[in-house]
């Protein structure tokens, strides 16, 4: 038999009371649309999305922070989520895009400003003012539809994708890009066709054209 006695004894008592209270506490579901549902909701969902945010570092492509490295190439990734696993990989390939002609844009005014700093930067406002106009008009009409999907990778998070897409684009094209600008400012185009940069450029994107012809 249980000792009532040792049970209601004081110090004794008020453990089994706090032990008891502790299981009922434990085992009690809230009731829906109280406070305590509610947190205990959004702290279900924390957890969820902390969870799937460890995940996703995980099993994140190498490719995807540890751009491919190519003499001939421009590398650029993007990643998006959706329901539709179509949708994710689009959304994946606009961002990438985006990054992409964001890089285009950053290779294209450096060699501009090589050419610059060849026929003489200090020495020639005129140059250096059209060289501007040009980088501005290469920045606006960045085209990017050369480009080629290097790589992708799909995960599933719950009810939705996650795309990564990797896309490639050549660097001759760039190239080609800037040589049209070049050439349609008279000013620019006269200063510069002299150039050793300008002419180790032209002779780079022959080469290229060349490699493709059969």
């Amino acid at each position: 038999m249980v000792d009532l006695y040792y049970l209601t004894r004081p110090g004794r008592m008020v453990a089994v009371l706090l032990l008891t209270a502790g299981f009922v506490a434990g085992c009690a579901t809230p009731e829906p649309g109280s406070p305590e549902a509610v947190y205990q909701g959004q702290q279900k969902k924390e957890e969820a999305r902390v969870e799937a945010a460890k995940e996703t570092v995980e099993r994140l492509p190498d490719w995807y922070t540890k751009l491919p490295k190519d003499a001939n190439s421009v590398y650029a990734a993007g990643t998006a989520t959706s329901p539709d696993l179509q949708l994710a990989l689009d959304k994946g390939t606009l961002n990438a895009k985006r990054t992409l002609a964001d890089r285009i844009n950053g290779l294209l005014s450096s060699k501009m400003k090589e050419f610059v700093s060849e026929v003489g930067q200090g020495e020639d406002t005129e140059v250096t003012t059209e060289a501007e106009r040009v980088t501005t008009n290469l920045i606006t009409e960045v085209n990017v539809s050369g480009y080629s999907q290097a790589d992708a990778k799909v995960l599933a998070q719950g009810n939705k994708y996650r795309a990564y897409v990797l896309l490639r684009y050549p660097i001759g094209k760039a190239n080609r890009i800037l040589i049209d600008q070049v050439r349609k400012n008279r000013i620019l185009g006269g200063k510069l066709r002299a150039s050793k940069a300008f002419k180790e450029l032209e002779d780079e994107i022959k080469r290229a054209r060349e490699k493709k012809s059969p």
